[in-house]
């Protein structure tokens, strides 16, 4: 795979400077000797700073503060992906845009990397804390009527059912993989962390031979601070006296998993996936049983039920980041910074 790289890198510097830089243009200029890199997450992005150093010059397509859920890049950064030299993505389609994107630069010089492909995904629905029995009953009776008036809507609509149940089924193959069925926050368990780093070591050295040394060397570092972290992290954990943490959104699974407690979350896998009434209430409920005293919000997207929550039980927030999106504010910070400031807040809630 290797390319000759400085040469696009410059080639594409000259048409973008033909074209008039502004400011935010100079994504994909690059120093003598450098690679020209894109993330897709701002954890991607901080990897491979950590991995890469003065090799690289790493660009994150999401801009500080976007929801990553719903963006999508403009035709000027396409045109700069195209004569990057690596795009990292977490990989199993996860990400919504990337996959277009793929096809749209096939035959350009940019490669795409999978970071995460051996890692293992968590089924989004096994990642929330499951509610009592009494809510159960509930959504089961609710589910069940939905069912029956399901079937009467389906006589009604037999004429256009085949046609709609065959589109259905064909959108689940394709989005088999996407952010309604697996949660993508993979690197905020430090051992996929590794996993990913490991990838990034391997594409910079493929694509730039003479600096490998240097790569796996910080690659080294990096594998040595994220068991440091993972220690402080159980540490955090084992020492709360609660084993539920409220967050605003659904996107700490992999945290839960690792270190065994339950996340309960306000929104769905996405902040736009707000509950209904009926779920409001029952996170209410249980917050209220297992005397949850805080709420981890996050500075990116917060939906606002998350506020009527606080208010309801009356409780005080903790700052806690998924590292899939930041504030402009905080695009200087690594990986280990903001994973860090997600030890304290571990500590302060589940005290």
């Amino acid at each position: 795979m290797k390319k000759t790289w400085f040469g696009a890198v410059a080639a594409g510097t000259l048409l973008l400077g033909a074209c008039g830089n502004t400011e935010g243009d100079n994504a994909s200029e690059s120093t003598d000797g450098q690679l020209t890199v894109y993330a897709s997450t701002f954890a991607l992005k901080s990897m491979a700073e950590e991995i890469g150093g003065d090799r690289v010059n790493v660009e994150m397509v999401i801009p500080p503060g976007a929801d990553p859920h719903t963006y999508e890049p403009t035709s000027k950064q396409m045109t700069q992906i195209a004569e990057a030299d690596l795009f990292l993505t977490i990989g199993h389609d996860l990400e919504p845009y990337v996959e277009s994107m793929e096809k749209s630069l096939e035959g350009q010089n940019v490669a795409f990397v999978k970071t995460a492909e051996n890692v293992k995904l968590l089924d989004a629905a096994d990642t929330v804390h499951v509610h009592d029995e009494e809510g159960h009953t509930e959504d089961e009776g609710h589910t069940e009527d939905e069912h029956a008036h399901e079937e009467d809507a389906h006589s009604e609509d037999k004429g256009h059912s085949e046609d709609e149940h065959a589109n259905e089924e064909a959108s689940h193959s394709e989005d088999e993989h996407d952010h309604g069925k697996y949660d993508p926050h993979v690197w905020l368990d430090p051992t996929n962390a590794v996993s990913m780093a490991e990838a990034v070591e391997a594409a910079f050295s493929e694509e730039a031979p003479d600096y490998k040394d240097e790569f796996a060397e910080r690659l080294s570092t990096f594998k040595d601070e994220a068991n440091a972290l993972d220690a402080e992290l159980k540490a955090a954990v084992e020492n709360g006296s609660k084993s539920e943490l409220l967050v605003t959104h659904a996107a700490y699974g992999y945290l839960a998993e690792r270190y065994g407690f339950d996340q309960l979350p306000i929104a769905g896998l996405t902040p736009s996936e707000e509950p209904s009434q009926q779920a409001l209430k029952r996170i209410i409920e249980e917050a209220r049983l297992h005397d949850l005293n805080y709420i981890a919000f996050e500075d990116t997207v917060t939906p606002k039920v998350a506020e009527v929550v606080k208010q309801e039980i009356g409780a005080e927030s903790v700052t806690i980041y998924n590292l899939e999106s930041v504030t402009k504010e905080q695009m200087d910070k690594s990986y280990f910074d903001l994973m860090r400031e997600n030890v304290k807040a571990l500590e302060t809630a589940l005290k």
